[in-house]
């Protein structure tokens, strides 16, 4: 086998654990893990009865089990890239910014500081609006979903007519509500954060769509960027 047929093999094998493995793999877990979680909340609700906090703990969990299936669903069905990611910028660093979503959750949770504030109500209820607007966009998504820099093609339909990511402001604002639950500064600084580097990834995507599509420039010429009225 010549030199290039190697890294041409190597390419493709880093692509397939890159693209398909770890994605489906981390959402599997997740999957599983709100399985349990909504269990857990339906029978504590079955036996309580019902009250208006654990009615928002239920719908959260309710939403987030529909988004992770709509994942692996997408996953499943989308079209092949026009253009695939290449090199770190586009293949490694998206996914390394979008495991730090779930994986600086998780360290919050071990590190069990004491909460500065309580918002709890308030926390869920961004949790639950966030996740419903992260839901319609990627209904609209759909086969074009990619968590790497990928272009397949151009989505202007549902909330894409508004703001051009409204999936990531939909994980913004789920995010705030899952930190504010932890009640601490840390997590704030986190959210903060972790939303910096989405953006880096927002526009990662966007240079690689407006390189291959045309009708993204324009697109992107009279569309907002992720808030409606802010460029």
């Amino acid at each position: 086998m010549s030199e290039h047929s190697r890294r041409a093999e190597s390419s493709l094998v880093g692509e397939w654990l890159t693209g398909k493995v770890v994605p489906l793999f981390l959402w599997s877990l997740l999957l599983a893990s709100e399985i349990v979680a909504l269990s857990q909340k339906a029978g504590e609700m079955a036996r309580q009865g019902w009250r208006e906090d654990l009615t928002l703990e239920v719908a959260r969990h309710v939403l987030t089990l529909s988004f992770f299936l709509l994942v692996l669903a997408a996953y499943l069905t989308r079209i092949g890239a026009v253009s695939r990611a290449t090199g770190f910028r586009e293949r490694v660093l998206p996914m390394l910014i979008f495991l730090s979503g779930p994986a600086g959750i998780f360290f919050l949770q071990l590190l069990d500081l004491p909460p500065r504030f309580q918002a709890s109500r308030i926390a869920v209820a961004l949790s639950v609006a966030g996740l419903a607007l992260s839901l319609w966009s990627l209904w609209h998504l759909r086969s074009a979903f990619s968590i790497l820099a990928e272009a397949r093609r151009v989505v202007i339909t549902g909330p894409y007519r508004l703001v051009r990511h409204p999936l990531y402001l939909g994980e913004a604002v789920t995010m705030l509500g899952l930190c504010m639950l932890q009640g601490t500064l840390t997590a704030l600084s986190f959210w903060a954060g972790f939303n910096a580097l989405q953006l880096v990834r927002a526009r990662i995507e966007e240079n690689k769509l407006a390189r291959q599509f045309p009708d993204y420039r324009a697109y992107r010429q009279r569309t907002r960027f992720i808030l409606p009225g802010i460029y």
